[in-house]
């Protein structure tokens, strides 16, 4: 089914709801107005029934017998006979001694009582009074239902509806367009600056913050690419240099070693940052096809440190281990390269004879709170710039850019273990002290 839209959805609620109010105040109207003619009418009776007391009092029945009035005048005794009634003969009454309105009169001296005939087009309105002589006096009188009364109004209560169905109309229309308007003139790309409704102001705002966050990453994007195209350029210049010379033969031996070696290097080098870049492709798309199983991140940590101790030997660094066993559920490839990235930065940006404390703990909650496991990787290096923590996240971000190219960094590694983290719903947390060192934390929820 075709959505409709709020324009539409406002004025049928609209026109709906005046053409309800229409019909509930014509039932309140012929409600009132009809109790009202009730009511006079039952005055009427009561006006009467004061000028008709001295007749029946002074035993003038031949005058109410031959007095011209509509309405139906009858005489009861003190126990329910009838003796006198203008419209029947009286002999073929039966006894009134049980009429609601003969026993409201002889308990409170006058009673009104209505009674709907039987076709229920209109009904008999009884005024009985007590005399003072005993007996009572009943006067009724016919009126009308309230259905006759409407229809006999039909034609008026017709044209009021045609009128009233117009004025709804153009007063819904009007209405729905002022309640949209605001709406249809919201600045997408300033939404903020937009005169909307109070309640309308967390939607803009959202909008405006959806802009910001479009924007960021339109710009990261470009930097991303900017970036990619700079670190595979500066490899492939080389190679390409050093090819051409070599092309050219006639180089000295050991100089085509030196070449060649550096060919080699640039190669391995593009091809280190085409496989972080894929990688990163991969946590960022979670298209990893690997299903999550349970790991332990001291076995993990065990194999990462023996990858690197040859690489620590270079700078007399001490690599060491402490903790739990720290067993979570994770993607072992992720968390090895994580793991791996924060060894291996902790190695690198450190200073000769110094060391690389791993340390992971086993957290019980017993606050209501999910378990946790803390890895934590802490060094004795260069330590970060307060100005640069959040910022050393960011792909092909470097602090120091000469020195990390030296390094063989990517610029991508903390880049990793930020979304290794994020596609293990684990937190981040880096403290850090220039010249001192850096501690990397990784809280995994269990």
């Amino acid at each position: 089914m075709k959505n409709k839209s709020l324009t539409f959805r406002i004025f049928i609620n609209t026109f709906l709801v005046g053409t309800l109010i229409y019909f509930v105040c014509a039932f309140m109207f012929f409600g009132n107005l009809y109790t009202y003619f009730e009511e006079q009418l039952f005055n009427e009776l009561e006006s009467e029934s004061i000028f008709l007391e001295d007749y029946v009092l002074n035993g003038d029945l031949l005058k109410l017998q031959n007095l011209e009035t509509k309405n139906r005048i009858t005489l009861i005794h003190s126990n329910g006979s009838v003796y006198f009634d203008n419209t029947v003969s009286f002999e073929e009454m039966e006894n009134h001694a049980l009429r609601s309105e003969f026993l409201g009169a002889k308990d409170k001296g006058v009673s009104k009582v209505s009674r709907y005939s039987s076709t229920m087009t209109e009904k008999t309105l009884y005024f009985a009074k007590l005399l003072s002589n005993g007996d009572v006096l009943r006067i009724s009188c016919n009126q009308h239902s309230v259905w006759v009364l409407v229809l006999g109004m039909s034609q008026i209560l017709l044209l009021i509806l045609v009128i009233a169905v117009i004025i709804s109309g153009i007063s819904a229309s009007w209405i729905s367009q002022k309640i949209v308007h605001p709406l249809n003139s919201i600045n997408l790309d300033e939404p903020e600056s937009s005169d909307v409704y109070e309640e309308l102001k967390p939607f803009t705002k959202r909008i405006a913050e959806e802009n910001f966050e479009k924007a960021q990453r339109e710009e990261i994007r470009a930097q991303y690419t900017a970036n990619v195209s700079h670190e595979l350029k500066t490899p492939l210049t080389s190679i390409s240099g050093f090819a051409e010379i070599l092309m050219q033969g006639g180089t000295d031996p050991k100089i085509t070693v030196d070449f060649s070696k550096s060919i080699y290097d640039e190669a391995q080098r593009m091809t280190t940052l085409v496989n972080d870049i894929i990688k990163l492709s991969k946590l960022d798309e979670k298209s990893i096809a690997m299903e999550k199983e349970a790991l332990s991140l001291r076995s993990i940590c065990r194999e990462v440190m023996e990858v690197l101790s040859a690489s620590a030997k270079t700078k007399n660094l001490s690599l060491n281990l402490e903790g739990d066993s720290g067993l979570i559920n994770g993607v072992e490839p992720v968390i090895y390269e994580m793991i791996y990235n924060l060894v291996d930065n902790a190695i690198k940006y450190n200073k000769i004879d110094g060391s690389v404390n791993i340390k992971i703990q086993e957290i019980q909650n017993f606050a209501g709170d999910r378990n946790k496991v803390i890895l934590s990787v802490s060094d004795t290096g260069i330590g970060i710039p307060y100005s640069e923590r959040e910022r050393i996240f960011e792909r092909f971000y470097r602090i120091d850019k000469s020195r990390s190219r030296s390094l063989g960094g990517t610029g991508l590694g903390l880049s990793i273990v930020k979304h290794a983290s994020k596609y293990h719903n684990a937190s981040m947390l880096v403290t850090s002290e220039e010249g001192k060192g850096s501690t990397f934390t990784v809280v995994f929820e269990i």
